[in-house]
């Protein structure tokens, strides 16, 4: 429900949250999953704007948050995104493993460089 809300594909949705879209769709489908995966896949949801709602007599649900971006909200984000970046490959063997590695990582730092610009348009806006 929470990825549709947000207009994801699995394979999307797997991107962000670094597993691949068969774990995606096993979650979907109610299988148990290791406590971490689960928390990688929220993580990724919470990050991308859906707020998880508690049980509150009608059921647990998700709605979208409020789209209002904030220098501090933005350097949140830029901080969470360093802090869970994929690591630099070491100096193993090219292989499939490696390359997945390599593709990880350009893609958390396209995302890094595109949270930055939009905190540094933010601060700008600011200041005007």
């Amino acid at each position: 429900m929470a990825r549709v809300a947000l207009g994801l594909g699995v394979r999307e949705l797997a991107e962000l949250a670094h597993v691949s879209p068969d774990t995606v769709a096993r979650l979907e489908r109610g299988e148990a999953l290791k406590e971490r995966t689960v928390d990688a896949i929220r993580a990724a949801l919470e990050t991308a704007g859906v707020e998880f709602i508690p049980e509150n007599g009608g059921g647990a649900g998700v709605r979208l948050k409020e789209r209002s971006e904030t220098v501090a909200n933005l350097t949140g984000q830029i901080d969470a995104l360093k802090a869970d970046m994929t690591p630099e490959p070491d100096n193993e063997k090219p292989s499939p493993k490696r390359g997945m590695k390599q593709l990880r990582r350009a893609h958390d730092q396209n995302e890094l460089v595109e949270l930055k610009n939009r905190r540094a348009k933010l601060r700008k806006e600011e200041k005007e």
